[in-house]
């Protein structure tokens, strides 16, 4: 049993004792004292007590990976591989199961072209992916596989939940499947319909030697997803970065 279940299962009881003793307003505040922090666990990239997350990844060069999530989509794909190629640049895509069924092609051009792929799960339920249960959650892994493996696209043993929020259940299923989850250290929030340029005034402090970018393709807002790669992809060149894959035994966790 990892450490943090156990304080927060002392916090519950202890609210449980209060309450039973009548003191319920006491019994109110130890209740909901942890949640603040498992809130944070969820959603901040940097925190590590569900499981280890790759945040960034060793180099001593002006080097990025750059990792575009949500694809393949023939809107978008065919135009981010075109601004890939321009640029010299390698990437990675997290893609999504349903999105390879149906576009498998286009997986397999993603690989032909020198890029890597990783898992986004099945369906990207962005929306109540935190709150899956142990089979839900390996569900959505073992699907997504099954769609590349049907495409014939090899994949890299890398998982990236929707929108980078966890669950209390993921690191073990990825733990048992010898997968690794990956987040970022760059965030531009181009995904959520934010302006190119606004995204791109975000991310761009946060850019160094090593750093994980997350950016986005595909879906309603895909015009502006790309605009936001575009210039991008313009100012690494401009910063002097290259865009590469990292190796594995690069990958450093958390922080």
């Amino acid at each position: 049993m990892r450490p943090w279940i156990a304080v927060f299962a002392s916090f519950k009881a202890a609210a449980l004792a209060l309450a039973l003793a009548h003191h319920r307003g006491a019994a109110l505040v130890v209740f909901f004292a942890p949640d603040p922090w498992v809130f944070f666990q969820f959603i901040l990239p940097s925190q590590q007590a569900f499981g280890p997350v790759v945040t960034s990844f060793e180099t001593s060069r002006q080097e990025v990976w750059l990792t575009i999530d949500d694809g393949p989509d023939p809107e978008s794909t065919p135009r981010v591989l075109e601004l890939l190629r321009e640029h010299g640049a390698r990437a990675t895509f997290f893609l999504v199961g349903e999105q390879v069924d149906r576009h498998p092609a286009l997986a397999r051009q993603i690989v032909a072209e020198g890029h890597s792929i990783g898992n986004h799960t099945q369906t990207h339920p962005s929306t109540s992916f935190w709150s899956a249960s142990p089979a839900r959650t390996a569900s959505e892994i073992d699907r997504c596989v099954a769609a590349l493996l049907l495409a014939d696209a090899p994949f890299e043993r890398y998982f990236r939940p929707p929108v980078g929020i966890r669950n209390f259940f993921l690191d073990p299923q990825l733990s048992a499947r010898g997968m690794r989850l990956v987040l970022w250290s760059a965030r531009g929030f181009d995904g959520a319909g934010r302006l190119p340029e606004a995204a791109l005034a975000r991310i761009a402090p946060q850019i160094r030697p090593g750093a994980i970018i997350v950016s986005h393709e595909g879906g309603p807002r895909a015009p502006k997803r790309i605009r936001f790669l575009a210039l991008l992809l313009d100012h690494l060149s401009e910063e002097g970065y290259s865009c590469v894959i990292p190796r594995g035994d690069a990958l450093v966790e958390g922080g």
